[in-house]
């Protein structure tokens, strides 16, 4: 009877606090870091609840500053990013609002959380030396833990993208290690690493696949321009209907046999590039027809009646933007696939000297809080 009395209490006390601050709630909702307040509470929540206070604090302001790093090297580059959000057990994130413009400034955004990282438990070796507690030694071994685990050369952990710079080859060495790591020590965290690390390390994998692709389209594309520029000046369209159509029917038979066979990426490529090519030269085809025959049964329109002046058709000029758009894109993605992961020697050489220097350094405190740590057992 005494236990429901109280707990009637503290549920008229909690509708009190919410009728009374709800405003603050959606003060903070509004804000732009309220997102981050609202997810850091629950996050501290959360692990205070199964570890304690002091734990889920420590936690939360380590996370914390490791992010923070790596807001202040966005602003440092000229990237704008969203606030940080908190996912609890899983950790915190930031999102990019614009891609950066190469690898080498994608490894300065992410080397800025661990660095953050390191800096952010330094007060807890000074906190040790004097009081002697060992949650001071906890917090020292936690924070390298956490900066050194996401050193690991993994995309999309900060190793991953420090060393992308160097060479992204060196993530699948990093998913090897990380299975492995796996099959004698199981963590969800781990799993989810693994899988993001594989889309990504797939995705990098097979640029020069969608390069050859994308560069056949950009070629349809350019036939399309120039058939447009030319289809005013004709005076019979049905030779390039007849042209188009058995290119559409050449095409959707090449396609319908390959259609439904499994090819072996990187062993098969050459034929998922014809089969890839068939399906463009059949959609080309069949949207150049489409496009003609609505064409053919608009009026032309002259300036000031004049039939030595045609007005320009607006399907066509229109049709003609989208494929001139389309091309810029392709140029666009081009480019990066070319450029993004290109850097000097001496750029490769900075990186890879300091990602090793922090992660010694980072190794040595982690040891260091353990020994710390085991005086306490």
């Amino acid at each position: 009877m005494e236990k429901s009395r109280i707990r009637s209490y503290l549920i008229g006390i909690g509708v009190f606090l919410l009728a009374k601050f709800k405003w603050a709630l959606a003060l903070l909702k509004l804000t732009k870091f309220g997102g981050t307040l609202i997810s850091m509470g629950a996050s501290l929540g959360a692990y205070a609840l199964i570890y304690g206070w002091k734990f889920g604090v420590a936690l939360v302001y380590l996370i914390f500053v490791h992010e923070m790093g790596h807001l202040i090297a966005a602003k440092r580059k000229g990237i704008p990013t969203s606030p940080a959000i908190f996912i609890p057990f899983v950790g915190a994130l930031i999102s990019m609002k614009q891609q950066p413009r190469d690898a080498a400034t994608e490894a300065y955004l992410a080397y800025g959380g661990p660095l953050a990282g390191l800096i952010s438990f330094l007060p807890a070796v000074i906190l040790y030396r004097v009081t002697e507690d060992p949650f001071w030694a906890l917090v020292i071994f936690m924070g390298a833990l956490l900066n050194l685990f996401n050193l690991l050369p993994v995309s999309p952990l900060d190793g991953g993208r420090i060393v992308s710079v160097l060479s992204t080859k060196i993530w699948l060495a990093g998913l090897l290690a990380l299975i492995a790591l796996v099959i004698f020590s199981p963590s969800p965290i781990l799993f989810l690493v693994i899988l993001f690390g594989f889309f990504t390390w797939w995705n990098r994998a097979r640029e020069n696949y969608r390069s050859s692709v994308l560069t056949y389209e950009k070629e349809k594309l350019t036939e399309v321009l120039a058939a447009l520029r030319q289809w005013p000046t004709l005076t019979s369209m049905l030779e390039i209907k007849q042209s188009l159509a058995h290119a559409k029917e050449t095409a959707s038979r090449e396609e319908e046999a390959s259609k439904g066979k499994w090819l072996i990426p990187f062993l098969q490529d050459d034929e998922r590039l014809a089969r890839d090519k068939a399906r463009m030269d059949c959609e080309f085809a069949e949207r150049m027809l489409a496009l003609l025959l609505e064409w053919e049964h608009r009026p032309v329109e002259y300036a000031e009646s004049d039939p030595t002046r045609p007005i320009p058709s607006e399907l066509l000029v229109g049709a003609g933007q989208i494929a001139q758009d389309r091309i810029q894109a392709i140029d666009t993605e081009l480019h990066r696939y070319r450029t993004y992961y290109v850097a000097s020697a001496s750029t490769k050489w900075k990186v890879l000297a300091a990602y090793l220097l922090l992660a010694a350094v980072l190794s040595l405190f982690m040891l260091y809080g353990h020994r710390l740590m085991e005086l306490y057992r």
